[in-house]
């Protein structure tokens, strides 16, 4: 292939082509600082918020920059193409977007094998920074290749595009740390930024193939559009979990945190790492109730939460919600920021739990998501509130208190369903109360579908109707996928189903014979923190 001749310009450009270049460097520049800036996120909960830390997160960027000016310049003189410029800006934010499914085990790695907390934070930002910001600090130089059409404007439009990208770097530089941080959360604020990225690279990267100029700028538009809108961000309902709490407790040390003696429960909250878990002691066991990941939000790091979304699978609406049973609010919180249209209301017997939570999981409510400190039964008892989906996780310790297992309680559960609605309860296989709780849904509700998480808990979900085709199921969640972006995927959950156990010796539990204690002894032992 022939190369450019450097000595002389590349072919004109366009005056949309042009706008198109000039725009993308700021987009370009605002990309690069802002992901400086989310880059300390995901640095300080392994190597602290120091100044070592923010020396090598800026010097980690500006060798990128320096490495892709250097590049950038060389191949505008060699393939001079707007196409060539986009295909830089995309390889470097689809790293961006690939970032948060692998950056924890990253740091992770990093964190083990480097105990000096310089050299750790360098090979991090290293490793976080450095491929990306390369790739986009090609562009100006290349910008610069392209849009020059004689000497005698070299320097116009060298200040020009150094000028917008610099604006963009201010805007990036405020905006996150003012408004989007804040508002978003550092896995949702990178697929923006990786995808306001590709967006602006495709729009290079068509140029050529566009016949006309009005298609080109429908394109430019709607890229300002879509990083007006944040569409290329997993959008989540603010307010719902303070992210401050969560910072500080990153810093504080492992181990046990603080102990909480109430009438309901002993209550232990611990962390390790990134991970705080609640965990009740009760008869000399340690029952692990609730684990959050305090880097991501949004992650379910335990197996049956996820699996108890399988639910929201089955009603024909999801208007209103009700949890009974809080722990660290792991569920409802994820919940309540995936659905900002929906209402939850948790239900939690031990105000000391939600105090806890509110403490040290910093989950908060308002007028959308609330926290009630009252008895599940006597909730459903005394409020006439129909619900669209009824999620039930209220293990005391090792079990589910009797009077919430009983045919009489499920059949309270069934009146409380809206039409089409849907109930789902948290139980543990292996034990003869298992068989016994499927044996006495199944005289309540006519459709019992068990979705087992694969760690022995298993999301029996329950139906006042006939359940749903599974085609329609799976058409169902899909729908709710691409509606609610959720981070683990419905359809392949929902697909996970057990076949139901042989329940022909198996008890009706009733309010007036409930032997749990007795039935479960057997899984006591399983349950025990390992």
């Amino acid at each position: 292939m022939a190369l450019a001749d450097p000595t002389t310009p590349a072919a004109p450009t366009s005056k949309t082509a042009a706008f198109a270049i000039y725009f993308v460097a700021f987009v370009t520049g605002a990309i690069v600082m802002s992901f400086e800036m989310l880059g300390s996120r995901y640095l300080n909960p392994y190597f602290g918020s120091g100044i070592y830390t923010w020396a090598s997160l800026i010097s980690t960027v500006l060798c990128a920059l320096t490495v892709g000016y250097f590049i950038g310049g060389w191949l505008a003189d060699r393939m001079p193409s707007v196409r060539t410029l986009g295909v830089t800006v995309l390889v470097g934010s689809i790293y961006v977007i690939a970032l948060p499914a692998f950056a924890q085990q990253l740091l992770e790695f990093v964190l083990d094998r480097v105990d000096d907390v310089k050299a750790g934070s360098l090979l991090a930002s290293l490793a976080i920074l450095m491929f990306p910001v390369t790739f986009l600090g090609m562009y100006s130089p290349f910008a610069i290749r392209l849009l020059l059409r004689s000497a005698s404007s070299s320097g116009m439009v060298s200040g020009t595009v150094y000028g917008i990208s610099t604006i963009g770097s201010i805007m990036g530089t405020l905006g996150t740390t003012f408004y989007l941080l804040p508002s978003m959360g550092s896995r949702a604020l990178t697929l923006l930024l990786g995808g306001a990225g590709v967006a602006a690279a495709l729009i290079l990267m068509v140029l050529p193939m566009l016949a006309r100029r009005g298609a080109a700028a429908a394109v430019v538009a709607a890229l300002a559009f879509v990083l007006a809108d944040g569409t290329f961000a997993q959008e989540r309902a603010p307010g719902l979990v303070d992210e401050a709490v969560r910072a500080e407790l990153l810093k504080r040390a492992d181990g046990q945190l603080t102990r909480i003696e109430t009438e309901y429960n002993d209550i232990f909250v611990t962390k390790r790492r990134n991970e705080l878990t609640m965990s009740f002691q009760l008869k000399g066991f340690d029952y692990t109730e609730s684990v959050t990941n305090l880097h991501d939000i949004d992650d379910l790091p335990v197996a049956y939460t996820k699996s108890m979304t399988t639910a929201l699978a089955y009603p024909n609406e999801l208007k209103k919600i009700l949890m009974i049973g809080l722990g660290g609010g792991s569920i409802s919180t994820y919940l309540g920021r995936a659905m900002p249209d929906v209402s939850i209301d948790t239900v939690e017997i031990d105000p000391g739990v939600i105090t806890a939570a509110k403490k040290y999981f910093g989950i908060r409510d308002n007028e959308r998501v609330k926290y009630l400190a009252m008895d599940g039964r006597v909730f459903l008892k005394r409020n006439q509130q129909k619900y669209d989906l009824i999620l039930i996780d209220a293990f005391h310790g090792g079990y589910v208190p009797f009077h919430l297992l009983t045919k009489e309680f499920y059949a309270l559960v069934k009146e409380r369903l809206a039409p089409g609605g849907a109930a789902v309860f948290n139980v543990h296989d292996g034990t003869k109360l298992y068989v016994s709780t499927i044996k006495t849904l199944g005289a309540v509700f006519p459709s019992v579908m068990l979705h087992p998480s694969g760690e022995g808990e298993v999301a029996t979900v329950v139906t006042a109707e006939p359940v749903a085709a599974d085609d329609v199921l799976t058409k169902r969640a899909a729908e709710i996928q691409q509606k609610y972006a959720f981070r683990f995927a419905l359809p392949p959950l929902l697909e996970k189903r057990s076949s139901m156990p042989p329940m022909k010796e198996a008890e009706l539990i009733t309010d007036d014979f409930a032997p749990v204690n007795l039935y479960d002894a057997i899984g006591r032992n399983q349950r025990k923190k390992k």
